[in-house]
């Protein structure tokens, strides 16, 4: 009971959070600039809107090939559509708990192809470490060019700030830590999976193709701030965006991201004062589209997302079917 309590609240507070801002939001527009949210959704064109969420697509396909790399050197051969479909599902699950969905995309990975969860769970941790260099490389590309103070400015908190996740998060590790030394098996237990997370993990320095692994982390980087171009020039408005208008909403959006499941409440906000202190766009038209493009990024993930675990899932009941025949 108390552990179904826990995991309730894991969920209940960011999402709440996340509502909360997203209404603190909404209620400090004008009706001016209200009335341009559905204008936005309304005038769209959406071909360019559909033509960003191509590109969406198309960077999470990239991310689930470029997985691959990292799993040939284990002597793992995966089928490319576990790969996408784990992918996709670790998205939606991190719509609930920020960065829960890694350990749900290593589950169903491991479970689909019967591959050991920590081995697998440490390739992605060997992935994360590139996207974070990644992340940083265009985070101080935009602090060059737009100026760090610019960026800090935007991504302000809100008053009240959000200090019960690193209270969380140092209860967790401090009672792990007392867990460890009081318990011999729970310690062997550990030091065996933080091995197998470690043969995944060190893999980046053995990979077979190295170029095509350089080559798609290229290509999904490009695109996650392409997006944000393409979508614009189908909304009056923001339509003449500029390099440095598109890299700070990109950083903007991706700290939005790290701070609420999703950017709930915090992405929208964020991308409007990029776009108004950057771009010097009216907030009426900034407002709209920021909206615009969290709503079909959120939409597009949650149905494909949904789509990949219905996937996952029929594979699995077949998979039970032909050894019951058999």
């Amino acid at each position: 009971m108390k552990a179904q309590i826990i995991k309730i609240l894991k969920i209940v507070i960011p999402v709440g959070i996340g509502v909360y801002l997203s209404w603190y939001f909404y209620t400090n527009l004008t009706e001016e600039e209200k009335s341009g949210i559905p204008a936005a959704f309304a005038n769209a064109n959406y071909f360019w809107v559909g033509l960003s969420l191509l590109i969406a697509w198309l960077s999470h396909f990239s991310r689930a090939y470029r997985w691959k790399y990292m799993l040939e050197p284990l002597g793992f051969k995966p089928k490319v559509s576990s790969l996408y479909h784990s992918v996709m599902i670790g998205y939606i699950i991190n719509l609930t708990i920020p960065r829960s969905g890694e350990l749900a995309r290593a589950g169903f990975l491991s479970k689909k192809e019967n591959l050991p969860a920590e081995t697998v769970f440490g390739t992605i941790v060997a992935e994360r470490v590139i996207d974070v260099i990644m992340l940083g490389i265009v985070t101080m590309t935009t602090y060059f060019v737009v100026g760090k103070d610019k960026i800090d400015e935007i991504t302000k908190q809100e008053p009240g700030g959000f200090p019960w996740i690193y209270v969380i998060a140092g209860s967790v590790a401090v009672l792990g830590i007392i867990a460890l030394v009081a318990s011999s098996k729970l310690r062997n237990w550990f030091f065996s999976k933080l091995k197998g997370m470690w043969s995944g993990v060190k893999t980046v320095f053995t990979l077979k193709k190295k170029v095509q692994y350089l080559a798609h982390t290229l290509f999904i980087w490009v695109a996650y701030v392409a997006m944000f171009w393409v979508c614009a020039q189908g909304v009056a408005g923001v339509e003449i965006m500029t390099l440095e208008t598109m890299l700070a909403c990109f950083v903007v959006g991706a700290v939005a991201i790290a701070i609420t499941p999703g950017g709930i409440g915090t992405y929208p906000s964020f991308v409007t004062a990029a776009l108004i202190s950057v771009g010097g766009f009216a907030k009426a038209d900034a407002s709209g589209f920021a909206i615009l493009m969290w709503v079909i990024q959120t939409g597009f993930l949650i149905v494909f997302g949904l789509y990949s675990l219905y996937a996952i899932k029929l594979k699995f009941s077949d998979t039970k079917e032909e050894v019951k025949q058999a």
